[in-house]
């Protein structure tokens, strides 16, 4: 009985599959009729080609609901699927029918993954067969390959079936694999414009044997026939590409060496269908690009120049360079590779030239034109901004400018890339690479036609600061002996680039860009300036006291060997043991490291002068706040002090003119700028680093030993106030420990070639370029004198006082004569001043205080008749260099004028004499005062003594004691006395003329 009833079940269902899809769809798609034709897999083997039939109907039926208009959503256009909810009542009638294949394929996947293993490759078979058949029936419209994946994914039966192959892959053996593959090529050559998404949507069950066939397949079609589309397998290979770019990199790995070494006639056509193919899409364009630049190398370059002719037989080829030139834009990665690789090979072939030259005009249209394409982002990779700095260092002229060609592209979208371009170039050294600078120079110049393209300012910003970090931290990298910092490639190319635009050479940069940009940069400037003299003045303050302490020393070692000639030898050893060690010590406290750290920031303090001075810093058309103008004059002094420590002549004489164009520059823009410069000048000269100058060392209290309870000014507080109370400056030692150690003085006379480089510093502070003959600033500077040599606040008017005065200023004379022994530099210093009169006025009473120490000092001299006065004894030297001063500043008139001549031929007594009557007397009735001189047309200032003739009473003495030393001073008597009289001019005489006939006959 259940025989015949299965039976009849079996001739009702090939009747009802028999007529198809003429019966109504709710007959076919009834669940019952649906699990009979599932009973008769497992009860009738050999019904499985009808039941398969049906289900092919069933899935038919599925897709030609999922394709009717009545199925589509109105408002969102989507087929009504498996929300039975949604839509009208028709719809959700529809809705069981268009669901009806999900019971067959989960039966299905039962059979592949539980049933035995003959059904894996039957299912999928059918699937396919099934699949491209439904596919190539119920396509109404040529879509892409991604459009057709998301379109037929959204029906039921479509889905299953691709869930059915992709499990029933998984359980095949590799004989079954190629047998599908082979299956699913003939379904693709069979219907290839509407089975493509379904080999790009199967092909990750196995990509690579996908791929390579597909590449296979399009190559032959392009061997056939040239002018054949490739959509198809382009479309293919650029799904495929989004999740196995890794397999497409090794097809085409594989196809490039069989195109490279052609072996086969396929083979020759490699490389023009791998051309050809990326115009179809830009991932295999990326993807082809990779592989060669990771098969790239200069044989293969020459290889391809072999081979090359074989391609040429191919007519697509010819017109593949346009192509070429617009696929660049396409590369979102080693685009620029690709473009610096084929500048760099320019220069041999010119087909590169031409492809550089086509490439990077269209890119610079596209920037124009604000497109948006691939290469840009490549363009902002970090490790594409990397290569593009080392290319623009590049000594190939075409690479360079491809490279700034290539940043001002990216530039213009990405402005830090640009800021961090000018920084990195800035540091460069192009003393190997002269040209280098010009991709910095064109970089400057920024890109024509584009608006609002970022400027240049915030790069030299962006590097002053690093190099402000490394100056003031010291966190430089270990480098090289002898390699220069970036400080130092930054400063020097700074300067050229203001050195070149002073010149207007530079006409790419617009000439207020470059000023404006380096004015910006000034508080840095100065800030990195700072730091490194103020460690180059710390160095030269701690070399200068450890050479003083060595001095004393040895003048102690001196001192203690003159009394110890007569101690045991062993005591002698073990001195001298001591100063070895002593001298280990201080070996090794110079370091090497610290000498070329040292000589390093000199050359970089030098370049930092030079920017200032190629900038025209501190200039009246800078504007810039008061502390900086404070700042940038103090640094300018102490870069001069420091410039006098160069080793050789040249390169002292060069950091002064640096220094003195600087000084007179802001001296002449700013008063205040004069007063500080003058003032640190002085000041440095005097306390600071007087020891540049030739100034004497004095000892301080520590280096003395001398105990805080026995210091003299702690001892006067115990006396009662009198006259001898602050007499402090006259002691020459302490009682109980002898007379105060001091130096040698044959060396205290400056030298004269830093001398004369101090006077020249001093000169451009006072000079005014717009009034070349004001003395105002050589005022200042007496002024000044005044102010730091004289100790006393009293008694500093120009009148010179009654003699007898002077033993109340006597202690401050004694002072101010003590600094001009000390410092010999002060004697040029007035003597710089009395040449720019009347200035020296104002430094009266050092004049004074010099007179009168001179004055005192002789007399005292009178005491011993038989102590003779030698020419150059420091008394003898101070009196002849303080008659001069007098002579040349024209304080005294002639013939007092010639004193200093004929000085050191009197005796101690008349020189006492000479000084009192004629010097002392004179000033003190002919007050120095600026009222005194005129100012002539030229706007210099003199004083006409021939005008007025001076009294007998200031000359007498002098005329008497050169009458007595006729036989000596008898032509010098001649031209005082003498032709002054004979021309009027002289001053009065005192005697009978028969006195006067007489002395001109001696004559």
């Amino acid at each position: 009985m259940l025989r015949q009833n299965l039976l009849e079940q079996l001739k009702h269902f090939i009747d009802t599959v028999g007529n198809g899809l003429n019966n109504p769809f709710h007959v076919l798609t009834n669940p019952s009729l649906i699990k009979l034709s599932l009973s008769f897999l497992e009860e009738l083997p050999a019904t499985r080609d009808i039941v398969f039939e049906y289900f092919s109907l069933l899935a038919e039926i599925s897709v030609q609901l999922y394709v009717l208009p009545e199925m589509m959503d109105t408002k969102t256009g989507l087929p009504v699927s498996q929300v039975k909810q949604g839509g009208n009542r028709q719809q959700q009638m529809r809705a069981q029918e268009y669901e009806s294949f999900n019971l067959v394929q989960t039966a299905l996947q039962n059979l592949v993954w539980k049933g035995p293993p003959a059904w894996s490759p039957f299912i999928a078979n059918w699937s396919l067969n099934l699949v491209a058949r439904l596919s190539d029936k119920y396509t109404q419209r040529r879509m892409t390959i991604t459009a057709s994946c998301n379109y037929w994914l959204e029906c039921n039966a479509m889905h299953g079936l691709l869930t059915l192959i992709t499990g029933c892959f998984r359980k095949l053996t590799n004989a079954e694999e190629e047998t599908c593959v082979e299956i699913m090529l003939n379904a693709f050559h069979q219907f290839p414009m509407t089975f493509d998404w379904i080999v790009a949507r199967l092909g990750g069950c196995f990509p690579y044997k996908i791929i390579v066939q597909i590449l296979q397949c399009g190559i032959k079609r392009f061997v056939d026939d040239y002018r054949c589309h490739l959509d198809t397998e382009a479309g293919i290979l650029d799904y495929m590409t989004s999740c196995h770019e890794q397999q497409l990199r090794a097809a085409f790995r594989e196809m490039l060496k069989d195109g490279f070494a052609p072996k086969k006639s396929l083979d020759v056509a490699v490389v023009p269908f791998l051309l050809i193919t990326t115009n179809y899409s830009d991932a295999i364009l990326q993807s082809l690009v990779n592989v060669l630049v990771d098969l790239y190398t200069d044989d293969m370059c020459e290889m391809i120049l072999l081979k090359a002719p074989l391609w040429l037989s191919n007519k697509m080829f010819a017109d593949m360079q346009p192509t070429l030139n617009n696929a660049v834009l396409r590369l979102n990665h080693h685009g620029a590779k690709l473009l610096l690789t084929a500048a760099r090979m320019s220069e041999r072939y010119m087909w590169c030239q031409d492809f550089l030259d086509t490439s990077m005009q269209d890119l610079e249209q596209w920037v124009l034109n604000q497109r948006n394409f691939p290469l840009l982002a490549d363009l902002a990779y970090e490790e594409t901004k990397y290569m593009l700095w080392k290319s623009c260092l590049s000594t190939n002229l075409i690479e360079q400018q491809t490279a700034v060609r290539l940043l001002l592209v990216v530039s213009s979208q990405h402005p830090h890339i640009y800021y961090q371009t000018i920084s990195e170039l800035l540091r460069k050294s192009y003393a190997h690479n002269p040209n280098g600078i010009g991709a910095l120079i064109r970089l400057m110049a920024g890109q024509s036609g584009i608006i609002n393209f970022p400027g240049f300012t915030p790069g030299f910003k962006m590097v002053l600061e690093d190099i402000t970090l490394q100056v003031q931290v010291n966190n430089r990298l270990p480098a090289p002996p002898g390699t220069p910092s970036e400080a130092f490639n930054t400063f020097s190319n700074l300067n050229l680039l203001a050195k070149v635009h002073k010149k207007n050479v530079l006409s790419h940069i617009k000439t207020p860009l470059l000023t404006r940009a380096l004015n910006e940069c000034l508080p840095k400037i100065i800030q990195i300036f700072e730091c490194t003299i103020n460690k180059l003045v710390l160095r030269m303050n701690r070399d200068a006291a450890e050479r003083s302490a060595e001095k004393f020393r040895q003048k102690q070692s001196d001192n203690t060997n003159n009394n110890l000639d007569t101690m045991p030898d062993m005591y002698n050893k073990s001195k001298n043991s001591s100063n070895k060690r002593a001298k280990m010590e201080s070996s090794k406290d110079s370091r090497p490291d610290d000498d070329d750290e040292d000589l390093a920031r000199m050359r970089l303090a030098h370049l930092i002068v030079d920017l200032l001075n190629n900038m025209e810093a501190g200039g009246r058309t800078n504007v810039l706040r008061t502390p900086m103008v404070l700042k940038l004059a103090v640094l300018s002094v102490k870069y001069f002090f420091v410039g006098l420590t160069e080793q050789t002549v040249i390169r002292r004489t060069a950091a002064a003119n640096r220094s003195n164009q600087l000084l007179q520059r802001q001296c002449s823009a700013r008063k205040i700028a004069r007063t500080v410069c003058l003032r640190e000048i002085i000041e440095g000269a005097l306390f600071y680093h007087g020891h540049l100058l030739g100034q004497l060392q004095e000892y301080e209290l520590d280096e003395l030993k001398i105990p805080e309870h026995e210091l003299l000014i702690i001892q006067n507080l115990h006396t009662s106030s009198g006259t001898n109370s602050n007499r402090s400056v006259l002691h020459s030692g302490v009682i109980g420990r002898g007379l105060r150690p001091m130096l040698s003085n044959t060396n205290r006379n400056c030298d004269a070639e830093k001398q004369a480089l101090y006077l020249k510093a001093l000169n451009a502070c006072c000079e005014d370029l717009e009034k070349p003959n004001n003395v105002e600033g050589y005022s200042l500077v007496s002024l000044l004198l005044v102010e730091l040599v004289s100790t006393d606040v009293m008694y500093n008017g120009l009148p010179f006082p009654d003699e007898e005065f002077t033993k109340v200023t006597m202690e401050r004379d004694m002072q101010i004569r003590r600094a001009f022994i000390t410092s010999p530099v002060l004697w040029a210093v007035l003597g710089m001043i009395a040449a720019h009169r009347p200035a020296l006025c104002y430094s009266s009473v050092l004049l004074r205080a010099l007179c009168a120490t001179c004055l005192h000092h002789w007399r005292g001299k009178n005491v011993n008749k038989y102590q003779p006065a030698s020419h150059n004894d420091e008394l003898m030297l101070c009196t002849r260099k303080l008659l001069q001063l007098l002579a040349l500043s024209q304080l005294i008139p002639p013939p007092l004028n010639h004193l200093h001549l004929i000085i050191h031929h009197f005796e101690s007594a008349e020189i006492a004499l000479l000084l009192r009557e004629c010097i002392w007397n004179y000033l003190k009735d002919h007050v120095p005062s600026p009222a005194l001189f005129h100012m002539d047309n030229n706007g210099l200032h003199w004083r006409n003594t021939n005008l007025v003739k001076i009294p007998p009473q200031y000359v007498d003495t002098l005329r008497n004691l050169m009458q007595k030393k006729l036989s000596k001073l008898g032509s010098h008597y001649h031209q005082m006395f003498i032709m002054d009289e004979l021309h009027g001019t002289g001053p009065e005489a005192t005697g009978p003329p028969t006195t006067r006939l007489q002395i001109v006959e001696l004559e």
